[in-house]
């Protein structure tokens, strides 16, 4: 430590680093240019020649070594042009995948054999069908009934269990076989939405294999390695954990526990889970990520309110989060986040804070070198940024409370709470736009209960299987501990402003969120010395700041009243939200699954609607019942104002059955059902009702022919919105010589060929068609000969699945479109 201390400070010196952080204020320099190198090689359209970065990093190396011996005074600048190199090489060392990797075999039918990675996960879905995941690692794929190949990387496989038929018996470490089609790891491209294929990505997983009821088979049973025979036996003890807890209490509250005490959300309560999140506790059911630094810092404190050795509050801090990673599995995210929390609590434990943010910083440049891609993980930006919150802002906010005469009790638990939420808002704000303001009495009153849980939860599990009936009492207290923390999570979640909407912040936002935050954490020397800086410059100061005023003024009066038409990727459904120029909202159709299993509503739509600032709806068309078209609109109406509803002519019940309502669900009095020639205008935007057929038997349709077909215009832009119209009904609206003329089509049925005739395309006439459609769906959406039709007749055609999200920005007469994946390139993979 010594030796790496007097390196620091060595160069830190060069630097010029006021006296006293100059190792600290380096080490941030060099994890904001390494970080700065990675997402700049990101966002780059094409891979980085490897030769060029390789002959500038040896370079610059011998450059900086040169320098550094020499003491030269200009020694930092090619220092950190280094890490601006490092960080580009890895992130395309990282980024770039193995010729025989999994995903190479893409939309092929193979015969994959791999070792098993996990335990296999089973899950319900909404009708109670059982499905079980499987985790590999891939050693050899078949293709084509060919010789078997050597192959690599994750891969999830899918499977169902066969009534009658026992599911494998399978532990971490056997090789099992499965055939099925290879697909790529592909989630929602949506502004604001987790990257599921960066997630899966950093995780090892590239692919993934659906084989249904055929199922996975064990070929064989290695002799099990250390760490095989490791992980299984954490494996069992979780069993264990689980099989006790559902003997003695309901199965909701063991699955709750059970998240508590190892981590992820399966089987939990949805209420209970929309109560912790609201209330700002949910980072409760995770043990990676910012979990295990509020625990490490709670025992620091904790140790520190009881007086404890500190090396004995050191042990304690280390033991908690070993126990901890253990039990979690030892995944790679928990690694992650335990010697992350494990180096920097430690120190700071022993009394050591300076040492304890170097540790950070020192961690978080290792993980970077390592795992580039851990800059985009969701994970990963929390934990470092919940850590650094509770090292830097944690103990300047509890020096305020108590001298301020907050009782010492309260002044730790506010400064850790307010730190971690106060360094995470940006990121919290851009994923989820909320913020918990119920946060701080929950944290000070059911945190504690929680934590208490945790120790009952594991000392039962240990006793029971000593003296069995101890576990079971230990456990029945947790599960009435638990009915205690429901109770005052449902409270404090009802309060008045306990969630509140938080807008996207932007790039200059989180600039000077940050410099805001480093500005309150000088001392009060530096804040003495510029602020006489800026009284003694206030007249060139005042006039900048007036400048910049006026700038931004203007540039709010010279923005064009456009209206924006979002066409959301919500995978094999339709949904677009329009935007009028003054801010009024409202949705044609809102996506859903067909089995329920994925809430579209909750997950998608919602997120998407807050994170373009609209909070709340002043009206839903809904052009049919089926659930591709209808489901999400469920969770819109539970979690957004909702003005009204329309709808097609099949009846309220067919909407109530699509959405999983009651038909005596109060929210079912805004649904009115539309009629042909039907008009409203809205802050200068009118939607036209086209065609509103009448119901049809359902007993000789498939429901589509009951879709309506609605009109948005603005100026002379337009947009028609077309559902699942079929063929037969294009025919109809033709020979009734309805006007369908539009600047814009949203091609009906996902592009299935049972739409879009070509005497329908010419009487429309679009010069932009869009297609809103799953990626590598099991339909075959859209068929190329609807393509091909696009394109003879010169329409430009769009696509969900290939561009995500895709929005239009019209003033009534000019017409600009943005498409996520083009202005927001997916990180994950170098193709």
């Amino acid at each position: 430590m010594d030796a790496l201390n007097h390196l620091f400070q060595t160069l830190a010196n060069l630097v010029r680093f006021e006296k006293g952080q100059q190792q600290e204020s380096f080490l941030v320099l060099l994890l904001f240019v390494l970080s700065l190198g990675i997402f700049g090689a990101a966002m780059c359209e094409t891979a980085l020649p490897m030769t060029v970065l390789a002959i500038s990093f040896v370079v610059l190396l011998v450059l900086s070594a040169v320098l550094v011996w020499r003491e030269h005074r200009l020694a930092f600048l090619p220092l950190v042009l280094l890490f601006l190199v490092l960080g580009a090489f890895r992130y395309e060392t990282a980024a770039k995948l193995p010729a025989n990797d999994i995903s190479s075999f893409a939309r092929q039918e193979v015969h994959v054999t791999g070792r098993l990675s996990e335990e296999p996960r089973y899950t319900e879905d909404s009708d109670g069908q059982i499905k079980i995941r499987y985790s590999i690692d891939v050693t050899s794929v078949r293709a084509g009934g060919g010789e078997a190949q050597a192959a690599s990387g994750g891969c999830y496989i899918y499977s169902r269990p066969v009534e009658g038929r026992a599911i494998p018996d399978v532990a971490i470490g056997d090789v099992v076989e499965a055939s099925g089609k290879v697909r790529l790891p592909h989630g929602y491209q949506n502004p604001g939405q987790l990257d599921t294929e960066l997630l899966l990505r950093v995780q090892g997983i590239t692919a993934s294999m659906a084989v249904g009821k055929r199922g996975v088979k064990v070929t064989s049973e290695l002799r099990p390695t250390f760490a095989m025979r490791f992980h299984r036996q954490i494996a069992a003890i979780r069993e264990h954990y689980a099989a006790s807890m559902m003997e003695v209490m309901p199965q909701r509250d063991a699955a709750a526990i059970f998240a508590m005490l190892f981590g992820g959300y399966d089987g939990i309560d949805p209420a209970l889970l929309v109560q912790f999140t609201t209330t700002g506790i949910v980072h409760i059911l995770s043990v990676s990520g910012s979990h295990i630094s509020l625990l490490a810092a709670v025992l620091a404190w904790l140790g520190s309110f009881l007086r404890l050795p500190r090396l004995v509050t050191a042990a304690g801090v280390i033991f908690a989060i070993t126990i901890y990673t253990f039990l979690a599995g030892c995944v790679p995210p928990v690694l992650r986040s335990a010697i992350m929390g494990g180096l920097t609590f430690f120190a700071l434990a022993l009394g050591r804070e300076r040492d304890a943010r170097r540790l950070l910083l020192v961690a978080s440049i290792g993980m970077l070198l390592v795992w580039p891609l851990l800059l985009f993980h969701i994970s990963f930006q929390l934990s470092f940024l919940a850590t650094a919150g509770l090292l830097y802002l944690a103990p300047r906010l509890q020096a305020w409370f108590v001298d301020h005469r907050v009782p010492r009790l309260l002044s730790g638990s506010f400064a850790l709470t307010i730190s971690a939420q106060g360094a995470t808002l940006p990121v919290i704000a851009y994923y989820f736009n909320q913020l918990s303001l119920s946060c701080l009495l929950a944290n000070l009153i059911v945190v504690p209960i929680v934590e208490l849980m945790i120790v009952f939860g594991l000392f039962a599990g240990l006793v029971g299987w000593l003296i069995a009936p101890i576990g079971k009492v230990v456990f029945v207290l947790d599960s009435l501990l638990l009915g205690l923390v429901r109770e005052l999570t449902r409270v404090l979640a009802a309060l008045p402003g306990s969630m509140i909407w938080v807008p996207t912040p932007g790039g200059a936002a989180c600039i000077a969120y940050y410099a805001g935050l480093g500005a309150l954490l000088q001392s009060e020397e530096r804040k003495k010395a510029e602020l006489a800086f800026l009284v003694a410059r206030r007249k060139p100061v005042g006039a900048v700041f007036v400048a910049v005023l006026v700038f931004l003024a203007a540039a709010h009066l010279a923005k064009p009243n456009e209206m924006a038409v979002h066409f959301i990727d919500v995978g094999q459904g339709d949904a677009a939200l329009i935007v009028t120029p003054h801010g009024h909202a409202f949705l044609v159709d809102t996506g859903g699954t067909r089995d329920g299993a994925y809430d579209i509503g909750a997950r998608v739509d919602v997120p998407y609607l807050l994170h373009v600032g609209v909070h709340k709806v002043d009206a839903i068309f809904l052009s049919h019942a089926h659930e591709d078209h209808a489901a999400g609109a469920g969770s819109i109406l539970l979690n957004l104002p909702v003005q009204h509803v329309f709808t097609s002519s099949e009846g309220r019940d067919a909407y109530a059955k699509s959405m999983r309502m009651s038909t005596a669900d109060k929210a079912l009095a805004k649904f009115t059902a539309l009629q042909t020639g039907d008009r409203y205008t809205i802050d200068g935007v009118t939607v036209e009702v086209v065609h509103a057929p009448a119901a049809v038997d359902e007993t000789e349709a498939d429901g589509n022919e009951a879709c309506d077909v609605v009109r948005v215009r603005y100026g002379k832009a337009s947009f028609l919105f077309t559902g699942d119209m079929t063929k037969e009904q294009e025919a109809q609206l033709l020979a009734a010589d309805a006007d369908v003329a539009a600047t814009a089509l949203k091609v009906g049925h996902h592009g299935s060929d049972t739409s879009s005739s070509e005497p329908f395309l010419r009487a429309v006439a679009p010069r932009y068609g869009v297609i809103s459609v799953g990626y590598d769906n099991s339909y075959g959406h859209p068929k190329q000969t609807i393509l091909d039709r696009l394109a003879s007749l010169g329409i430009e055609t769009l696509r969900t699945d290939e561009q995500g999200a895709i929005v239009f920005h019209t003033d009534g007469e000019r017409m600009r479109v943005e498409t996520y994946a083009q202005t927001h390139r997916n990180v994950a993979t170098r193709k």
